[in-house]
């Protein structure tokens, strides 16, 4: 009995078994109907076979026609579209596939170039879902030729990877004029990170307060620099990141070859100094005397204290006094207090000069009256006649005094030649 309503329960069931029929079935298979066998056969007066002799060649009497069943479509890669296939049952068998709707099995899926995708079902259709990607409209660009001018002025600057920023520029601004547009890519915000990392010593500069360089005075400047580094001999410091840094500190090429004259003429250029600065400060070579100088803030007030420790210490060494420090010892005072007290490389050689002249009598004289003067040597007269202290005075006063008594005029040293030995120079620091 038949019934046009089925209830819920039953098809359930049905639906089940339709499922589990299409699960077992990967593909329908073919079914080739054998060969009749080969018979010689007579008719009787009603059309019936009246006797079957099979023939021992067995030869076909009539042609079967086969039978094929009908195969699921096959679908082969479509252009501009990815192929993706549901898994199986078989693990990856792409013939199978997994039921989505009853009685309808996914062969396999295909992405298309507009995002869309075509699902084939194993009944030979297939139906195509997703909404499509809309073409993008080719935006039209206006011609013009201050876009072409400005690539040239960037490369001339050193400035590359600007397409795309210049590409979205076009778009806001399509009839700018090439220096409106150097302005943009220099002070907007939205453009001009790579014109900064360009010209970073500007960067800097305006947030000390000071003014910006126009970008021929700052190309300028740096090829100032490059001239004087490359006139000394000093290659590493032409660089970008040395030039962004001298531009940043406002340091003109002039004043950048002063700095290096420092170096060269007042220590490596002279012998004496260059061996009392190697002697009184070893770890330094000249890449650090160098570097100190070229930064005025860090390095350079610290250096010129040590060069004119230096300058100190060459004044003596060039008198031949060996015995000159760089900090105070029993044996002299020290060239670093020396230099910290003010006394000019000039003052040092007028002073050791002087020194070198008195001081053999004066220790002499101190030997003879050990027991009636306090002692005068190489500490006593820096003290004298460099810091001009005037108990270092008296002590060398005492000595021409005892030396005139003991021996009057008589004895070829008169207290006239003493007083012209010790005592004719003018009294305080530096003074000669």
């Amino acid at each position: 009995m038949s019934s046009l309503f089925i209830p819920s329960q039953q098809k359930a069931k049905l639906d089940a078994a339709a499922a589990a029929k299409a699960k077992t079935s990967y593909s329908i298979p073919t079914v080739i109907a054998k060969p009749a066998p080969s018979f010689s056969q007579s008719l009787n007066l009603y059309g019936t076979p009246a006797s079957n002799t099979r023939s021992a060649s067995s030869t076909i009497a009539t042609p079967v026609k086969t039978a094929t069943a009908k195969k699921a479509p096959t679908v082969g890669p479509i252009t501009g579209a990815t192929n993706t296939f549901i898994p199986g049952y078989g693990g990856g068998d792409t013939s199978g596939g997994t039921v989505v709707t009853p009685g309808r099995t996914v062969l396999r899926t295909v992405t298309n170039a507009d995002g869309t995708t075509t699902i084939f079902y194993s009944d030979g259709s297939s139906e195509t879902v997703g909404t499509p990607t809309p073409t993008p409209i080719k935006k039209e660009t206006t011609p013009n030729a201050a876009y072409d001018t400005i690539g040239k002025i960037l490369e001339s600057y050193g400035i590359t990877g600007l397409a795309s920023v210049l590409a979205s520029i076009r778009d806001e601004y399509p009839e700018a004029r090439s220096d409106e547009l150097l302005s943009l890519l220099q002070f907007d915000s939205r453009y001009n990170a790579k014109f900064n990392e360009r010209f970073a010593g500007n960067v800097a500069r305006q947030k000390a307060g000071l003014s910006v360089l126009s970008p021929g005075d700052y190309l300028k400047t740096e090829e100032s620099y490059k001239k004087v580094f490359t006139a000394y001999g000093l290659t590493k410091f032409n660089n970008q990141t040395y030039y962004d840094k001298f531009i940043t500190s406002d340091i003109a090429s002039t004043e950048l070859t002063d700095r290096i004259q420092l170096a060269y003429d007042r220590v490596l250029g002279d012998d004496p100094v260059n061996t009392a600065f190697k002697k009184f400060y070893p770890s330094l070579g000249l890449g650090d005397i160098v570097t100190a100088m070229l930064d005025p803030v860090n390095q350079l007030p610290d250096l010129e204290r040590k060069v004119k420790a230096a300058e100190i210490g060459g004044a003596a060494l060039r008198q031949g006094f060996t015995t000159i420090s760089q900090t105070a010892t029993g044996m002299t005072v020290g060239a670093d207090v020396l230099a910290q007290q003010g006394l000019t490389k000039a003052q040092a050689e007028l002073g050791y000069g002087k020194i070198a002249e008195e001081l053999p009598q004066a220790e002499k004289f101190s030997s003879i009256y050990a027991g009636q003067a306090e002692k005068y040597g190489m500490l006593e007269a820096e003290k004298d006649i460099l810091q001009g202290l005037a108990s270092e005075e008296r002590k060398k006063r005492r000595l021409a005094g005892l030396e005139t008594a003991q021996f009057g005029g008589d004895t070829g040293t008169s207290k006239a030649s003493v007083n012209t030995n010790y005592l004719n120079r003018t009294s305080g620091a530096g003074q000669f």
